[in-house]
């Protein structure tokens, strides 16, 4: 399995829950993580580091995900980083015409990939792992995939001590 180590994947959704949810998920899997709840924020982000690959939402204020991504194209640096259109809204008016704009508006580098929300976690990391030529990781079950995301959830509020006793008991196996 490649290492993804190094690999920064900036997710871009004015959903705080969906992108907590999302940054969790990839974070799990040893992506490095960068959000922004707008197309505006995702250019800041952009500046500060230039991703590996995006993660898109299509229907967000202030500059939709069609208006950054059609941005993105006009610059010859950013226009070859992967999309994955993450989307409740790709059977709707309007997601489907935002989807068939980002297609004629793609560079021929660009490679886009879409899933419909909600996501579930293996399905979501292996689009990204896809989307940067990597190879997908085997099946989890739901249950244990459920059990990662809550580990990793209790982990964020726990104090050292908890920390240190819980990675001894997992490593303990």
């Amino acid at each position: 399995m490649e290492d993804v180590r190094g690999k920064t994947v900036l997710v871009v959704d004015d959903e705080p829950n969906v992108r907590l949810y999302l940054q969790t998920v990839l974070e799990d899997s040893g992506f490095e993580v960068q959000t922004a709840a707008n197309g505006h924020q995702a250019l800041d982000r952009m500046t500060e580091k230039k991703p590996d690959v995006i993660s898109l939402d299509l229907v967000m204020p202030k500059m939709s995900g069609l208006k950054f991504f059609k941005y993105i194209q006009k610059n010859k640096e950013r226009a070859g980083i992967p999309v994955v259109v993450v989307t409740a809204h790709a059977r709707d008016e309007m997601g489907s015409e935002d989807l068939e704009k980002i297609e004629k508006h793609k560079s021929e580098e660009c490679r886009i990939f879409m899933l419909e929300k909600p996501v579930d976690a293996p399905t979501y990391v292996n689009t990204i792992r896809q989307a940067l030529n990597l190879e997908p990781l085997g099946p989890e079950s739901e249950e244990a995939a459920s059990l990662r995301l809550e580990v990793a959830s209790a982990a964020r509020g726990a104090d050292e001590e908890s920390l240190k006793k819980a990675l001894r008991i997992l490593r303990e196996g």
